[in-house]
């Protein structure tokens, strides 16, 4: 019987409380942030996720948790204790004067203006037995620059694993360049890191991809200056963007890393089938609310056939290896709103 691959992510992970744009469709809550997202869909497309989170015994968390348990994801290294804290967001979904989708993110009680709870970290002391309870996954995420982070990447790095650094900034300098020395892949947003070309005009990491926002994304190798650019896929429907980020992300691991390949052996043109794959997951999930609505609406199987068949046919439009730039995009040959017409009635 063949193994599960296993990810661990520390970092946030956070009850979402989302309010839909339409007024007949009650507050739904879901387990959330950013590690808490990348490891739920990772569980969702098969892999054995253990987010390591430092929460409160109260009832937000016990909504969280069972979300988590919705999708099989492993509850083994979550402290829930009276000094934790479960932060709680919340996630609501607008429209813009054209009549466009959009979402805010809102941090404070809308009832009297006081701020939700927000991440605490694990504790650095408990690295040692967060590791001695599952010493060697396949991959290790984290998003957030703190010292227990920071530790657990350098034991898991030892132990094999491949490293995911997906940062929210680059406040923390000292923080942020520790951090690159452990990753093995850095993923970050543009609007977030802007000045990371400037800092750093050749790859630190072996993968470097930086996001674009609706232009989509780049990435480049260690020691390379040049970037290579995926552009997105066009969608006609997008109901929420929230989480596009997290599902480009589990569509990358899922791809490239459950056998612990090191990422030097891996050709740029599996690295972009891999990214591309993860885009097609981002843009499926704009259709739906939620930053993983697209779980609840459609089973695993068959949006795999789904993404496989669009990125079958965009790979076939690559130029050849030398050339500089890959470009992507669905323009007219595949709609994402034809293929899930179904899915929406």
């Amino acid at each position: 019987m063949t193994r599960n691959p296993v990810c661990i992510g520390a970092g946030l992970v956070a009850l979402d409380v989302v309010i839909s744009g339409e007024v007949k469709i009650p507050a739904q809550f879901f387990a959330g942030g950013s590690c808490g997202n990348v490891l739920t869909i990772l569980s969702y497309l098969g892999w054995a996720s253990f987010p390591i989170a430092r929460l409160s015994n109260n009832v937000a968390a016990e909504m969280l948790v069972e979300d988590l348990r919705k999708w099989n994801v492993h509850e083994d290294l979550l402290s829930i204790t009276a000094d934790g804290s479960t932060p709680i967001i919340i996630h609501r979904i607008l429209k813009d004067k054209l009549g466009e989708a959009k979402h805010r993110f809102e941090f404070r009680n809308p009832e009297d203006g006081s701020y939700l709870p927000s991440y605490k970290p694990c504790l650095a002391r408990s690295v040692a037995d967060l590791v001695e309870k599952k010493p060697a996954p396949n991959v290790f995420y984290f998003d957030r620059i703190n010292r227990a982070s920071i530790d657990l990447a350098k034991a898991y790095k030892r132990n094999g694993a491949i490293i995911i650094f997906e940062p929210s900034s680059a406040k923390d300098e000292r923080g942020f360049d520790e951090c690159l020395q452990i990753a093995d892949v850095i993923k970050f947003s543009n609007d977030r890191i802007s000045t990371y070309d400037e800092l750093y005009p050749a790859g630190q990491v072996a993968l470097e991809i930086q996001t674009l926002g609706t232009e989509g994304l780049k990435f480049r190798r260690k020691g390379s200056p040049a970037w290579t650019s995926l552009h997105g896929y066009s969608i006609e429907n997008v109901v929420d963007s929230a989480g596009a980020g997290d599902w480009c992300t589990a569509g990358l691991i899922m791809n490239l890393f459950r056998n612990n390949r090191a990422i030097e052996n891996i050709e740029t043109i599996e690295i972009a089938a891999a990214l591309q794959f993860g885009q097609a997951l981002s843009a499926l999930n704009c259709t739906f609310e939620g930053a993983r609505g697209l779980m609840y609406n459609i089973a695993r199987s068959e949006l795999l056939l789904f993404v496989q068949h669009i990125v079958s046919s965009e790979m076939k439009k690559i130029p050849q290896k030398n050339k500089p730039t890959i470009h992507s995009t669905l323009s007219n040959s595949i709609k994402i709103s034809s293929l899930f017409a179904s899915i929406h009635r």
